[in-house]
């Protein structure tokens, strides 16, 4: 069962009350009852179950039992730089993203991508893909999710594999991917429907972390692509 925001520190035995989204969540969507026991996160991201002592028109009343265990973060984080594609198959990459553990997410535009973002569009849909990242991190019970960013072009893109072990570029022609032993960083860059032109490449393959990855010989869509390369990886080193 997921998690629901209190907009309060959680202690055992305190009585919080939910409201607004969270609230209209726990009710429409989980039809929860009086009496039954929810599992409640505060923003020191401390976790309870808590019991629901009554439901009212603005508000419900729970009391916090004991704490939880909270799922811990992989050690290593993960970074996809993701160029710019259909808001419906980026909705999906963000939230099946956010369960596969990314710690974060910078959008690009490409040359090749047929929906481009501008800062103001990206400042418009941010609130929206901000919500869809939470909901995935409750729903897969992840205390964090990913921040979002977004940078303007494949040039731009140099200065964020800074600080990186690796950095995975997705390829037809690439091969399999490597064990980071420990803690480290990934990242993983994956383009548009069309690919990434010749000039784009070089600007990617200059970079000394910079490794191409395979996902077998069969061309995939771009959300298939940044899913497949994000479990491939999890799996290689074991997380």
């Amino acid at each position: 069962m997921p998690y629901f925001f209190c907009e309060k520190n959680l202690n055992s035995g305190k009585i919080v009350n939910l409201v607004a989204q969270e609230m209209r969540h726990l009710l429409l969507s989980h039809r929860a009852r009086v009496g039954e026991t929810v599992k409640l996160q505060g923003p020191d991201k401390k976790r309870f179950s808590a019991e629901i002592l009554k439901i009212g028109k603005g508000a419900v009343e729970l009391r916090c039992l004991r704490e939880l265990s909270v799922p811990s973060e992989p050690l290593i984080g993960l970074v996809l730089f993701q160029a710019a594609i259909a808001e419906k198959a980026l909705d999906f990459i963000l939230q099946k993203g956010t369960e596969l553990g990314l710690e974060k997410i910078v959008l690009f535009n490409a040359k090749n991508s047929a929906t481009k973002l501008s800062k103001e569009r990206f400042a418009a849909k941010k609130e929206r893909w901000q919500k869809i990242l939470i909901e995935a991190a409750k729903q897969s019970e992840r205390a964090v999710w990913p921040e979002i960013f977004f940078v303007s072009n494949a040039d731009e893109l140099e200065s964020q594999f800074a600080g990186l072990d690796i950095v995975y570029l997705t390829d037809v022609n690439g091969g399999l991917p490597s064990q980071i032993a420990g803690k480290g960083k990934i990242g993983i860059i994956v383009g548009p429907e069309g690919g990434f032109k010749d000039e784009e490449m070089a600007i990617f393959t200059k970079q000394l972390n910079v490794q191409a990855l395979g996902l077998g010989s069969v061309l995939l869509r771009a959300e298939t692509a940044a899913i497949a390369a994000l479990a491939g990886i999890r799996m290689i080193n074991g997380f």
